[in-house]
């Protein structure tokens, strides 16, 4: 896979379709890595080039020192897109990547021409005892306990029922990410407060949300997109992570979106 050396630390990414097509980056929630993208990406190559690439203290990509911030993700965000040539493109993120996306359309309109936020909210509610009792608790314990709630709470009923492979991988990949970079992250969506921001972001904005997200549910979708001048939201099936429980549909939403950009 290939890797980079931006703003001080080594990236994983890989770079999917014809130069020539719509450029497209792919950013991934706070636990997982640019795998959750693999059902969506071969819908979106006959029409998109497309990045995705491990966050940092994520996947392949290097865990840094020091707690994370939001400006320090969507800087990551544009400096990689520099790196492989995209000075202008559209940007799709899920939760945490949904904030890094929003935050790269503030800090640089002249380059993320459109975005896709999904699973997202001005603020993601903080889990039992606050986003820096789970930085202490993995730093201390490890990231096994996470793993079942995580499946509880971030998939519907019905996609848990049907007990369909991407589950068991997106729990593997939560329990092999690093507790220092997942630790570090969890600063980013504890200081992460993006609705002052939300007026002034004029590019296109696609909100998605999940029907049955308990986590950021579509309440809180419809809301960031009302405060939007250019923003409209869509509602689909299943829970937090739209790429695993219905890629075709977010395909179908994104090709919409961006397919002429």
């Amino acid at each position: 896979m290939p890797q980079t050396i931006v703003d001080g630390a080594r990236f994983h990414y890989r770079l999917e379709g014809d130069p020539a097509h719509v450029p497209i980056v792919l950013v991934h929630p706070i636990g997982a890595d640019q795998g959750l993208w693999d059902a969506v990406v071969p819908l979106l190559t006959p029409w998109a080039c497309v990045l995705r690439y491990d966050l940092r203290g994520h996947g392949g990509s290097e865990t840094t020192s020091g707690e994370y911030s939001l400006q320090l993700m969507s800087s990551d965000l544009l400096a990689l897109t520099s790196r492989v040539g995209f000075e202008r493109f559209s940007a799709v993120g899920v939760s945490l990547g949904a904030l890094a996306v929003l935050d790269a359309a503030a800090c640089a309109p002249h380059r993320v021409s459109g975005m896709a936020l999904c699973s997202a909210a001005t603020r993601i509610a903080p889990p039992p005892g606050g986003w820096d009792g789970r930085a202490h608790a993995v730093r201390a314990k490890g990231m096994e306990p996470l793993g079942q709630p995580m499946v509880e709470r971030m998939f519907s009923a019905g996609f848990r029922a049907s007990r369909h492979p991407a589950i068991e991988t997106t729990r593997s990949t939560l329990l092999r990410t690093d507790p220092e970079g997942y630790a570090s992250a969890c600063a980013v969506l504890r200081d992460a407060d993006v609705a002052a921001m939300l007026p002034a972001i004029s590019q296109p904005a696609l909100i998605v949300s999940g029907e049955q997200d308990a986590l950021t549910p579509p309440s809180a979708g419809k809301g960031m997109a009302s405060a939007m001048p250019n923003a409209r939201h869509a509602v689909l099936p299943g829970g937090h992570f739209p790429p695993l429980e219905c890629p075709n549909e977010l395909a179908g939403l994104l090709r919409e979106a961006f397919a002429d950009a």
